[in-house]
């Protein structure tokens, strides 16, 4: 046998499973949508998982918080429910349908688009939601955009 079609083989297979050289994309980052008028400058994970598990129901201004969810298994969906809530959607689900089967709250409504949720975020003052960086450019007046610490 000669050597020569195996070391191809196996450089072709080496190859083949070496990483790309070329740059990698770079993970989405997750910015928060809140309306123009509230006054909150950052807000850290635990608060914000906090808000979309009912468990924050109000600003500290007394003001009430309207969360607003984008799709679950899209793409600022997955980083979310991932980094910072911890769970699956459908861990999520389970936790809200619990909560509202006990009359505790009603699970955040759901925003396809980021011009949707801008939209919805700058009608009402005690609003949040969540964009990816890459969608900043949906964000207006009535929005004020801060970075997910």
């Amino acid at each position: 046998m000669r050597p020569l079609p195996l070391v191809l083989a196996l450089l072709g297979l080496a190859m083949a499973s070496a990483p790309e050289t070329a740059a990698q994309p770079r993970p989405a980052r997750l910015v928060l949508v809140v309306h123009a008028e509230n006054k909150v400058d950052h807000l850290q994970r635990s608060t914000l998982r906090n808000i979309y598990l009912g468990l924050t129901t109000f600003w500290d201004s007394d003001l009430r918080v309207k969360p607003y969810n984008r799709v679950h298994d899209g793409p600022a969906g997955k980083p979310f429910f991932r980094d910072v809530l911890g769970m699956t959607p459908a861990r999520y689900r389970y936790t809200w349908q619990k909560q509202q089967l006990s009359g505790q709250g009603v699970e955040p409504e759901v925003v396809g688009s980021a011009a949707s949720l801008v939209a919805k975020v700058g009608a009402n003052t005690g609003a949040i939601g969540y964009i990816l960086d890459s969608e900043a450019g949906a964000a207006d007046s009535h929005v004020r955009l801060l970075p997910l610490e």
